[in-house]
C-alpha cells in the first residue's frame, strides 16, 4: 500500500511538473480577463434606500401612546404596505412624476421593498448605474407610496425614517473578490487540463511504462542523443 501510495504521488507531481505553465497560465489569463472586465468593462451599480416607518395609532389615543397590540398590528400593516410599494399603481405614479420613458413593469423591476427583520420599518431601494438617479428614484418611490398609502387604506400613518443619499461606493461588481474568485477558479480549471492531458497522453516515456501498462521484458533501449553530443565527442577525438 506504501508503495502504490508513492507511486500515485511521483506520478501527481510528475503531471504538475510537466504541464506547470498551464498550470500556470490559466489563472493568470483568468485572473486579467477578470480584472479588464470589472474595470473596464462591466458598469458599476449603485444602490440607493430610503426607509420608512409604520405607525397606527387609534382615534383618541394619547401622542406617543403605543400599546404591545398597536405594534403586532403595525408588524402586520408593514407585510400590506410592501406590497403597496411595489404595485403598478405607485410605480405609474413614479413614472408621471419624474416624466420616465420606461414602463410600470420595468420599474418595478429596479425597486426592491424589503423588511427590516420583526420591526415596523421596511426599505424601500433602487439599483441603478447612476447614482444621482437611483438616490432620486428611491425618494420619489417612498413619495408616491406614502400618498397611494393615504389614499388606499385611508389613514396617515407612515414617516419616512432615512431619505435615500447618493451612494458614493458600488455594490457591484467587487472587483478584488472577482479577481481572487477567478484566480482560484482558473486555478482549478489549470489542474484539471493537466491531468487530462495527461490522461489522454498513451505514449510511453520510460521503460517503467512498457513492464507497467504491456507486461513485457525490456530488453534493451537506445538512448537519445542531442547534436552537441556528437559535436562534443568528435571535439574529443
Amino acid at each position: 500500500m506504501e508503495d502504490e501510495t508513492t507511486i500515485d504521488l511521483r506520478q501527481i507531481f510528475t503531471i504538475i511538473r510537466k504541464y506547470l505553465l498551464v498550470i500556470l497560465a490559466v489563472p493568470i489569463i483568468a485572473t486579467l480577463t477578470a480584472g479588464v472586465a470589472v474595470f473596464f468593462v462591466l458598469e458599476p451599480v449603485y444602490q440607493a434606500e430610503t426607509s420608512l416607518l409604520v405607525i397606527n395609532q387609534l382615534p383618541g389615543q394619547a401622542r406617543g401612546q403605543i400599546l404591545h397590540t398597536d405594534i403586532l398590528t403595525n408588524r402586520q400593516l408593514v407585510r400590506t404596505y410592501r406590497e403597496i410599494a411595489r404595485s403598478r399603481v405607485v410605480a405609474a405614479e413614479v413614472i408621471r412624476e419624474l416624466n420616465l420613458d420606461v414602463s410600470a413593469d420595468r420599474l418595478r423591476e429596479m425597486v426592491d421593498v424589503t423588511l427590516r427583520g420583526d420591526t415596523e420599518i421596511f426599505a424601500i431601494s433602487v439599483e441603478n448605474t447612476d447614482p444621482f438617479f437611483a438616490a432620486r428614484l428611491a425618494n420619489a418611490v417612498a413619495d408616491a407610496f406614502k400618498a397611494s398609502a393615504v389614499r388606499i387604506m385611508q389613514v396617515e400613518n407612515v414617516t419616512v425614517v432615512d431619505t435615500a443619499v447618493v451612494p458614493d461606493v458600488p455594490i457591484r461588481p467587487r472587483k478584488l473578490l472577482t479577481m481572487v474568485v477567478a484566480g482560484f477558479m482558473g486555478g482549478m480549471a489549470g489542474l484539471g487540463i493537466a491531468f487530462v492531458l495527461s490522461y489522454l497522453d498513451n505514449t510511453f516515456k520510460t521503460p517503467e511504462d512498457v513492464q507497467q501498462h504491456l507486461g513485457l521484458p525490456v530488453l534493451g533501449s537506445i538512448p537519445v542523443f542531442k547534436p552537441q553530443d556528437f559535436t562534443q565527442a568528435q571535439a574529443g577525438v
